[in-house]
């Protein structure tokens, strides 16, 4: 365990080098540094947002915008709250931003960057003797089989809601021992954060997951308060960093797929 949060930290150290510093020198760096940047995430979403052992903030999407606002010369604070709760502390400015899936709601308040800091795929989740996905095309061949989700799942109520064979349930973690169980046919949802929560329940030994085009992406990006002071210029130096970091930013992913984080 403690050479894997070395190596996180090694890694987010090295991501933001690139700062202020690179384009003002060092000391003008110091002497620049705007106020920090205040991120709020959702509670206890395993393995993008939840609390460490202090009660602080940690997870993927926050190891991610350490990297972005410290190579854009930035610094986060960051909060840890129910979602509904923490998108209206940024509608209200009592917060600057998060990151999250664009939506046309949201884009009412805030102004997202135009890079993504990571995308996955949307796939079915399946018993691994269970070859019958591999060859669906469609919503409407998906909806001749029984589903689950899970309550906040927000495409799934989009897409799938209206579905009669689809079974819901409080957390996502229970859709997969339901699947595991037999009890449903397929979970349709992202690799990167069910194969993180199968791998913890030791379920993968008995689920697979199988990517397919038609379902898209699940695309998460930052997004600032519009009311922020200089919020389009503050986005075009995230977007700046976005580009540059790249490369850390799809490390740090590829960390948690193969369980390292």
């Amino acid at each position: 365990m403690s050479g894997t949060i070395m190596d996180r930290r090694a890694l987010l150290r090295g991501a933001g080098s690139a700062g202020l510093g690179l384009a003002l020198g060092p000391h003008a760096a110091r002497a620049a540094l705007p106020a920090p940047l205040r991120f709020v995430y959702a509670d206890n979403v395993v393995p993008f947002s939840y609390a460490d052992a202090d009660g602080n903030a940690t997870g993927l999407l926050k190891d991610d915008v350490d990297v972005v606002t410290s190579a854009a010369g930035y610094s986060q604070t960051t909060s840890l709250m129910p979602w509904g709760r923490a998108q209206a502390t940024v509608r209200a400015g009592q917060a600057d931003g998060f990151c999250t899936v664009p939506s046309a709601d949201r884009a009412v308040y805030v102004q997202f960057c135009l890079q993504p800091v990571m995308t996955s795929d949307i796939g079915i989740w399946h018993r691994r003797d269970d070859d019958r996905f591999k060859a669906v095309g469609s919503l409407e061949e998906l909806a001749a089989f029984s589903l689950g989700s899970y309550v906040g799942n927000g495409w799934a109520t989009e897409h799938v809601g209206t579905i009669p064979t689809l079974a819901m349930v409080p957390d996502p973690v229970s859709v997969l021992k339901m699947l595991a169980a037999g009890r449903i046919d397929a979970f349709v949802h992202d690799e990167l954060q069910m194969g993180y929560l199968a791998r913890a329940a030791g379920l993968t030994g008995t689920l697979a997951y199988t990517p397919r085009p038609f379902l898209g992406q699940v695309v998460r990006t930052l997004a600032i308060r519009r009311s922020l002071p200089d919020c389009a210029a503050v986005v075009a130096s995230l977007d700046a960093a976005i580009l540059a970091r790249r490369a850390d930013l799809d490390a740090l992913a590829r960390r948690v797929r193969l369980g390292m984080a």
